[in-house]
C-alpha cells in the first residue's frame, strides 16, 4: 500500500499545484475533509477556506474561494474558482470577499441567498 497519492489543484486559468501528498485537508461544504492514500471515492463541493497539502517534507496552505473535488483511483482533483497563497489571506482580503458576496445578496433569489450567506459565514470564521 502506498503512503502517498497524486493530487492536482486547478483553476480555470491554470494548473496551480500538483504532485504527491501524504494528506490533504479540504474545506468541504459539510465540514473539513481529510484525504489520505486509498481514501474511498468521493465527489463533493468546497466552501471558502484553507486547503492544507502535506507531503514528506512540508505542508503547504492555500485559500480556496469555492470549487469541487473528486478523489478516485488514489488521485485527488481539486477544481477551484479561486486559489491564493495563505500569505495573502488577511482581514482586508477576507472583508473584500465578504463585501463582494454581500453585494450579490440583493439580486439573488431565496435559494441563491442561502448559498451566498453560507459562503459569507465561512469567510467570517477566517477573520482574526
Amino acid at each position: 500500500m502506498s503512503d502517498q497519492f497524486n493530487y492536482k489543484l486547478v483553476t480555470p486559468e491554470k494548473i496551480y499545484l500538483e504532485g504527491d501528498a501524504q494528506m490533504v485537508v479540504l474545506p468541504g461544504a459539510e465540514g473539513d475533509l481529510g484525504v489520505l492514500p486509498n481514501h474511498s471515492n468521493i465527489i463533493t463541493s468546497l466552501r471558502p477556506g484553507i486547503i492544507k497539502v502535506t507531503n514528506s517534507d512540508q505542508t503547504q496552505s492555500l485559500f480556496v474561494e469555492e470549487g469541487f473535488i473528486k478523489f478516485s483511483n488514489n488521485e485527488l482533483l481539486v477544481i477551484a474558482v479561486g486559489l491564493d497563497e495563505e500569505a495573502a489571506l488577511n482581514n482586508d482580503f477576507i472583508n473584500n470577499k465578504i463585501e463582494n458576496y454581500s453585494s450579490a445578496l440583493d439580486a439573488a433569489d431565496e435559494a441563491q441567498k442561502m448559498k451566498i450567506q453560507k459562503k459569507i459565514d465561512s469567510l467570517k470564521l477566517l477573520l482574526n
